[in-house]
This record gives structure tokens, C-alpha cells and sequence, in this order.
């Protein structure tokens, strides 16, 4: 099965128990008919007041957010001035677009509200493609090492993510091999390109005892243990001076898919950490070059 048919069935598959939002999300989708196009269920987004807020749905390459909002979006004033406030927040954070369908309204004017919204994503891809801007959905380059070791840079907003940990040190040149003890995997590796960086995959899942916590509104990463002594330990050795590290977070996605993603370089945080919490990691850099280390 490809990538883009098992990410897409699993987006639909995911959606399927709202009824309403399952059918405008699957119209917009077969209208657009572009396998170029990336569409990313309920994305993250900063607020105001509120740590953040989830979209329904997100189309990365044009900057647009859809909202599907059902009939009790419409039930009283309050949530109506709430959900007005909430876009504008949305677009002041991201200057990114919100697209709102009211599906109070009859279906025919649903689908109007659709054809409006999948005719503005395809004149926003067709203005990319002309001026050159325009970067394809292509999953097969977001996970291949090869093809981002060719490129030299990359930076968060390149959805880089790898399945594997060889995956990982291949990018790098660094030595799998070294990765392996016994049954279990090292939770990262030393850059044999600078000796300062290390290579990093934590994961959301408890592994061996140590517990990671990836923030990715603010960009942090609480490291900690369950064994008390340990997670002491590890505190009081990070504060002896600075530590850098490139991340690639191992986490479980809104679809069910695993992945090692690329999340930036992070230090640690020495006003944020303590003996209680454990050793808080900050990004630094979103961007980094693959040949010297070199990141900002």
C-alpha cells in the first residue's frame, strides 16, 4: 500500500464517526484531485489566552485552516462571538487563512461554501507552481535520509520525519551500529561531524525508565525519569554546563503513524529545569546544516 493512500484512509477512517465533517472533508479532498496536495487533520495552533487551538483540517503548502463548523457552532451568541475570536486569533498567530463552512445551512449551500474553498486552494497551488514556489506533497522525500542528505539543510517546516533510526545516522554519517546494546537502542548518538551536537530521538512512550514530554507550542522538551535517583542525577550533570542536541522526536501522530520527526536543536534550559521537574530542553534552531552542523 502507498504512503499517500494508507494517510489518506486513515485521515477519513479517523473522521468517519462525525458524520457531517466526514462528508465535507471527504468532498473537499475528492474535488481538489490533486495528489500533490497535503492535508493535515486537526493541526496545532497558538492562542492568546488558551495554550492552543486544533483546526479541522490544514492545507501546509497554501497557508489555509478549514473549519467545519455543525449546527451547534450556532446555538447562541456567546459561541459565535467565541468562534470569531478564536479565528481571528488563529490568523493574528500564523498569518495563515481560516476558511469557515457553515453547515447549518442547507446542503446546497454547503457544497457552494466547499466549491469556494477548493477553488481557492487550487488558484493559491496554481500561483506557487508559476512562480517556482510550490513544493509537492512528496512523502517519499519527507522520510527518504538520501534525499535531505543530497539537499544539505533541513528545517522544521519541511515535515522531515524518518521511520527508522538508521534512518537517522545515515543522515549524518554516523554508525548505527553504535546505537545497539543488547536488545535495547541508546537514545541517541554522538555527530561524528561535531562533537558538541548530539543526535537525539526521544520518545512520547516511557522507554527504560526515562519519560519526554515534547511542548510544541513553546518548543520544549521536559526530560525526565521515573526512578527518582536517576532523573536527579541526570539533572544535576546537565548543570554543569551546555549541552546541544538535534531532536527528532519519536511520537505516535493524530493518524495512528509512527514516525521519528524532525523537531529542531535544543539546549539545555537551566532556568526551566530542576531536581523536581527533571532537565528541560529548549530549540534553539529550527534549521541545519547537514555537512558542517551548523544550525540556526
Amino acid at each position: 500500500m502507498s504512503y499517500k493512500l494508507d494517510y489518506i484512509s486513515r485521515l477519513f477512517q479517523r473522521t468517519s464517526s462525525k458524520r457531517i465533517e466526514h462528508y465535507v472533508i471527504t468532498r473537499i479532498w475528492h474535488l481538489i484531485d490533486n495528489y500533490d496536495v497535503k492535508i493535515t487533520p486537526q493541526q496545532y495552533v497558538t492562542r492568546q489566552h488558551i495554550n492552543y487551538a486544533l483546526t479541522d483540517v490544514y492545507f501546509p503548502q497554501v497557508g489555509i485552516h478549514v473549519e467545519i463548523n455543525e449546527p451547534a457552532h450556532y446555538y447562541s451568541n456567546d459561541r459565535i462571538i467565541n468562534d470569531l475570536k478564536r479565528r481571528k486569533e488563529i490568523e493574528t498567530n500564523t498569518g495563515h487563512s481560516v476558511f469557515v463552512i457553515d453547515c447549518s445551512l442547507e446542503l446546497k449551500e454547503i457544497h457552494s461554501q466547499i466549491d469556494e474553498l477548493v477553488s481557492l486552494i487550487k488558484k493559491s497551488v496554481n500561483e506557487k507552481v508559476a512562480k517556482g514556489t510550490f513544493k509537492p506533497w512528496c512523502p517519499e522525500k519527507e522520510h527518504n535520509p538520501i534525499y535531505w542528505k543530497e539537499k544539505g539543510i533541513i528545517t522544521i517546516s519541511d515535515e522531515v520525519s524518518f521511520h527508522t533510526i538508521e534512518d537517522i545516522c545515515l543522515l549524518f554519517d554516523a554508525d548505527h551500529r553504535k546505537t545497539i546494546r543488547g536488545f535495547l537502542r541508546k537514545g541517541g548518538i554522538q555527530n561524528p561531524k561535531r562533537n558538541d551536537l548530539f543526535i537525539w530521538w526521544p520518545s512520547e512512550r516511557q522507554r527504560s525508565g526515562w519519560i519526554n514530554t515534547y511542548d510544541e507550542i513553546n518548543g520544549t522538551i521536559t526530560e525526565t525519569h521515573s526512578d527518582t535517583k536517576k532523573k536527579v542525577d541526570h539533572f544535576n550533570w546537565h548543570t554543569q554546563g551546555s549541552h546541544y542536541r538535534i531532536v527528532f522526536f519519536h511520537y505516535k501522530d493524530i493518524l495512528g503513524l509512527t514516525n521519528y520527526k524532525y523537531v529542531g536543536v535544543f539546549t539545555n534550559d537551566k532556568e526551566l529545569s530542576n531536581a523536581e521537574i527533571g532537565t528541560v530542553w529548549t530549540r534553539i534552531g529550527e534549521t541545519i546544516n547537514i555537512m558542517d552542523a551548523e544550525y540556526q
